[in-house]
């Protein structure tokens, strides 16, 4: 996800743009409502806004904790959780503590499927949920955000991390670049076979491989599973919940032939459910797993 060739605040640009993207799969999805989430700008501030939900979740980056600090108005703090908590989406002039509790929650949801995400992408992270740790008189990284749930309600979201904190996570992640490229170079990664004969074999492949690719196949997805009593299948009927052993933060698998191909989130498209890939194996990754 980042860029270590670019400067500060581009990668800062990244991170946020990124986020947003979980954003707004994690509120549809949790919500089942129809929403955009946009990322629009970020600035430099030596001031922090806080306005009436306002709170610290912490983001662990490849060993060095980042604290996320999360600003909104009571109008879209309001209506975001009286949605979580299973209503019609009203907004209020006044936060309630189970209001407070519900945007933990979905914040909580985000930044877990968020860190998800960023695992997919070869990073060592971790969500280690909220504090009460005030922000400190430093630079913060601003960021804005535009929401608009169900094409009727425009409003916006503020976050802010520290500079000197993210500038740590960045220097971390190029100590460990370096280090990773210097253990690669004691070693090859592949066996060199002769020039000929690897030749032959690379051609014979592919002419093989070509043959099969339009053969169908069948594939589908697994939200999770749960082993059940019978007694318990039994009594089951209309309204009854059962409780998966996925926790919602976690990519669906996709499967073709029952193999595991890659990994995805819960989309909407032209009012039909699909998957977005958030991790995929190599094409010769997954014909052998086809093959296997």
């Amino acid at each position: 996800m980042f860029d270590l060739t670019k400067d500060t605040k581009e990668n800062v640009q990244i991170f946020f743009t990124k986020e947003s993207i979980v954003m707004e799969e994690t509120i549809k999805k949790a919500l089942n409502i129809d929403c955009l989430v946009k990322f629009t700008k970020v600035q430099t501030t030596d001031k922090i806004e806080k306005k009436d939900f306002f709170a610290r979740f912490n983001i662990d980056i490849n060993g060095i904790e980042l604290g996320l600090y999360i600003s909104m108005d009571t109008k879209i703090a309001s209506i975001l959780s009286d949605l979580m908590l299973m209503g019609p989406g009203e907004d209020k002039d006044t936060l309630e503590p189970d209001d407070i509790d519900s945007l933990k929650e979905l914040f909580s949801q985000n930044l877990g499927a968020f860190a998800t995400a960023m695992k997919e992408e070869g990073y060592k992270v971790s969500f280690n949920g909220f504090s009460q740790t005030q922000p400190k008189d430093e630079p913060f990284f601003e960021s804005e955000f535009e929401i608009i749930i169900t094409n009727t309600i425009e409003s916006s979201m503020h976050q802010y991390v520290s500079v000197d904190g993210f500038e740590k996570v960045l220097d971390n992640l190029k100590v460990e670049v370096l280090s990773s490229k210097n253990q690669s170079s004691l070693s090859p990664l592949f066996e060199i076979e002769d020039e000929s004969n690897q030749t032959s074999t690379i051609e014979t492949s592919k002419d093989n491989l070509n043959l099969l690719m339009d053969i169908e196949l069948n594939a589908r997805i697994r939200i999770g599973s749960k082993q059940m009593l019978l007694k318990d299948v039994v009594k089951l009927s209309e309204g009854t919940i059962i409780d998966l052993d996925k926790s919602v933060d976690e990519p669906m698998e996709i499967l073709v032939n029952g193999k595991i191909i890659a990994k995805g989130i819960v989309v909407v498209v032209g009012g039909n459910f699909g998957i977005k890939i958030t991790h995929v194996g190599t094409k010769e990754d997954r014909i052998k797993s086809l093959g296997g």
